[in-house]
């Protein structure tokens, strides 16, 4: 496959699984030998008996829990030889419980960069760079709303 189809079927992903949420879709695109070498704060995803695109349907599940209207816009894409890298940005309203974070109705923008090797016409190895605490704070109550005495009225 030409570089450029190989962005395709990165730019496919995103489009089926992460902007029309159909999780299912990974598990077409996902290739039987995949390999995420994400490891989120450290920590690795464990391989999944349920089948390779199982980590990652766990991982956007989550944030389609906190972020029911999930977007993700593509900002660049650039490949060489069997490997594409995409420049992302997810936004959403945080209108659900995540990571012990409750509800805070903010809206967000979460900026990062994903890596894939493709291989006929599947994703078969995955690296990413993130930065998950810039998202964590963004669903803190705003600065305003830690302000404001509890149960105030505005008496103007």
């Amino acid at each position: 496959m030409s570089s450029e189809d190989n962005k395709q079927v990165v730019a496919r992903f995103v489009e089926v699984c992460q902007n029309r949420h159909d999780l299912g879709f990974a598990d077409e695109i996902f290739h039987p030998d995949f390999a995420n070498h994400y490891a989120p704060e450290g920590r690795p995803i464990a391989a999944d008996r349920d089948g390779p695109a199982a980590g990652f349907q766990s991982f956007y599940g989550q944030l389609l829990e906190g972020f029911p209207d999930a977007t993700m816009e593509i900002n660049e894409q650039l490949a060489e030889r069997d490997l594409v890298a995409t420049r992302k940005t997810f936004r959403g309203t945080h209108r659900g419980e995540l990571w012990g974070h409750p509800a805070s109705g903010n809206k967000v923008e979460w900026e990062f960069i994903d890596i894939f090797r493709v291989r006929d016409g599947k994703l078969i190895e995955h690296w990413t760079s993130m930065d998950i605490a810039a998202l964590r704070r963004q669903l803190e109550p705003s600065a305003a709303d830690r302000s404001a005495p509890s149960g105030s009225t505005d008496s103007a």
